[in-house]
Parts: structure tokens; C-alpha cells; sequence
């Protein structure tokens, strides 16, 4: 399993709770479904390709200039524009990490790819070290904040520190953000687009408003950038539902405390389950996200999809084992029953 949710598989098609996918527990505003529907009515024509109100819309909520943003096809997208944008010779990567890079990386075909781990006994925090690593050269540097799949934020000082290495050794870094607004920490860096040239900020409203079927993400970067990476994309990237899903939700994060009523949700109900992890004898990692990551010699994906549970199976993870694993944080009901389940063995 390389990401979550894949619920298509023969062993998995009859799963009764996914706590594989990683999306918002807290139920979007009605109107966010209301506005998608309505959109039914324009499938009879193409989508602007110039993407007009979504890059004004996507403007306004992050505080830059439309020409500094793009809309795309989910984040995956985006990461590809980017690299074939940039093409990369040298590039590193943090371990245990996000799949998608690698993906996108190993596409072009010629692109050499570092590897830096995090360690289990630091608790899988990102430390300075990595400092004297991209100093060693590399074109490109890839970010998570927070990580998947630890949920850990990375430090403000040091990822300051990382941006302005990278900006010293001409190496370009993307900062992926599409967790950080269901986070209780770590802060935003969209607003340093004009002081780092070399800096992509990737974002998307999948994981906040879960609807990862819909596919609406962004990039925020300078103009310049923003230009090249649009020729690397098709002309109609987002279609008119997912163009007019990501304004919707443009809207609902200005206007309403969607977001700020999530993460309070989110950080009450990690800190019950996680507790609950701990008392039952696993080792449970510190999480600032929606979802946590622990270690058990118990074959928990196995045991847990007898009782039609599906969980996320750590294994393919560079840097980690066959003993981690990576539960969504659900609403309260989906989290009992998942803790009345791992009681059972």
C-alpha cells in the first residue's frame, strides 16, 4: 500500500471504517455541498482555463497576488509541474516521507535522489543536521509540515534556517502544506514567496474539507515560477466542480471558523485516542495532526481488517518497518469502536 484510502483492492473492498485516508473528521458547512452540486449545471461547458476566480479566490484567503498562485489537479499534480518545471538533478528527500515526491522525482528519469532519515529514538522530529545534508548539494528539497506520516511540525526557526540554506546553496524547496490547517502547531511560510525566489508552497483543500475525490489544490510561488510551472500542466487542469469546490472553500475559511472549530476538534480527539493507545501498551508518537503513528509487534493491519477496520500499514514507508502503523484521527464514535476493536486482541 503506497497511500491511503485504497479501498479497491479485492482485501480491502468490504472494509466498514477507513483509518487509512487521513481527511477532516469535522463535517463540512452544508453549503460546500450545496455549491458543488449547483455546479452540475456548467459541466456543459469548458472550465476557464486561466482559472479566473479560483486564482482571485485563492488570493485573497493567503494574502498574495493572483499571479502568485495556480490551481491544480489535487496537490499530486502540482508536485510534477514543479519538478518538471525545475528538473532536478540532485534532489533530497526526509525519511519516512510522502510517497509523491519520490513518484514525481523518479519520472523524469534523471533525477539522483538523497535520502535523509528521521530517527525513531528523536521521536522522528526533524533536527539541523539536515542543514549540513543539503549543503552537500541538491537542487531540490521537498518538505512536509506537517510530516507524513509522523504528524509532526517542523520547528519555525529551523525551517527558516532550511530556507535560507537553500537559498545560499541555489537549491530550490517545496514546502507541502496540505495538513498544516489541521494542525494544533507549525506555522505557515506562503507569505516568504517574494523573499525566497526558489520557494513553492503546495496546498490543497482535500484533507481540510475531505473531499479528496473532488481534487483541488494550489501552488503559491512568485510570479515567475507560477508562469513556468502553468506550461508544464494541461490547459484545463481543474475541472469546473473542482474549480468551483476550491472557491467555496476559499470562502468558507474567510468568512467562518471552519477551520479553527476542525483543529479543536481534531486535537481533542488525538489526545483521546492517542491516551487510550498508550494505556493499552503501544508505543504512540507525538502527532500535531490529524493522524498518529505507532509501533506494535502485533500485525495490527491484518487483525484489524478481519474486524473490516482498514488502517494504513507503514512498511512501504523508506525509514520505517513492518511494526508502524498510521491511524486517522475519525469522530468520536470511529474512534471507539477502533479502540474497542484493538482491545479485543
Amino acid at each position: 500500500m503506497l497511500h491511503g484510502g485504497n479501498i479497491y483492492e479485492d482485501v480491502t473492498r468490504k472494509v466498514k471504517l477507513d483509518f487509512s485516508v487521513n481527511t477532516n473528521p469535522y463535517p463540512y458547512p452544508e453549503s460546500l455541498e450545496e455549491g458543488i452540486k449547483k455546479s452540475f449545471e456548467e459541466i456543459g461547458r469548458y472550465p476557464d482555463l486561466e482559472q479566473r476566480e479560483l486564482r482571485k479566490a485563492i488570493a485573497a484567503l493567503e494574502g498574495v497576488e493572483e499571479k502568485q498562485v495556480l490551481g491544480g489537479n489535487g496537490a499530486s499534480e502540482l508536485f510534477l509541474g514543479i519538478v518538471n518545471h525545475l528538473r532536478p538533478k540532485r534532489a533530497l528527500l526526509i525519511n519516512p516521507g510522502f510517497y509523491g515526491y519520490r513518484y514525481v522525482l523518479t519520472a523524469r528519469g534523471d533525477c539522483e535522489i538523497k535520502d535523509y532519515y528521521l530517527h525513531e529514538k528523536e521521536n522522528f522530529e526533524l533536527k539541523e543536521d539536515v542543514i549540513s545534508e543539503i549543503k552537500k548539494g541538491a537542487d531540490l528539497l521537498f518538505l512536509t509540515n506537517p510530516n507524513n506520516p509522523t504528524g509532526r511540525c517542523i520547528n519555525e526557526k529551523l525551517l527558516i534556517k532550511i530556507i535560507e540554506c537553500c537559498k545560499e546553496c541555489g537549491c530550490a524547496v517545496v514546502v507541502d502544506e496540505c495538513f498544516l490547517r489541521l494542525s494544533s502547531d507549525g506555522v505557515s511560510v506562503k507569505k516568504l514567496i517574494n523573499k525566497y525566489e526558489g520557494l513553492f508552497v503546495v496546498d490543497a483543500f482535500t484533507k481540510l474539507f475531505a473531499i479528496p475525490g473532488i481534487r483541488a489544490g494550489y501552488v503559491i510561488s512568485n510570479e515567475r515560477n507560477i508562469s513556468f510551472i502553468k506550461k508544464q500542466l494541461p490547459e484545463w487542469n481543474m475541472s469546473v466542480m473542482a474549480q468551483t469546490a476550491a472557491r467555496l472553500c476559499c470562502d468558507i475559511l474567510i468568512n467562518t471558523s471552519y477551520q479553527k472549530d476542525s483543529a479543536g476538534y481534531i486535537k481533542k480527539e488525538r489526545e483521546y485516542v492517542s491516551k487510550a493507545l498508550s494505556d493499552m501498551g503501544y508505543k504512540v508518537f507525538d502527532s500535531d495532526t490529524d493522524f498518529i503513528l505507532l509501533k506494535s509487534e502485533v500485525n495490527l493491519y491484518e487483525e484489524l481488517l478481519k474486524r473490516k477496520i482498514l488502517i494504513r500499514d507503514c512498511s512501504s514507508f523508506n525509514g520505517l518497518g513492518k511494526c508502524f502503523y498510521r491511524l486517522a484521527i475519525k469522530n468520536h464514535e470511529e474512534n471507539k469502536e477502533l479502540l474497542r476493536a484493538l482491545m479485543d486482541f
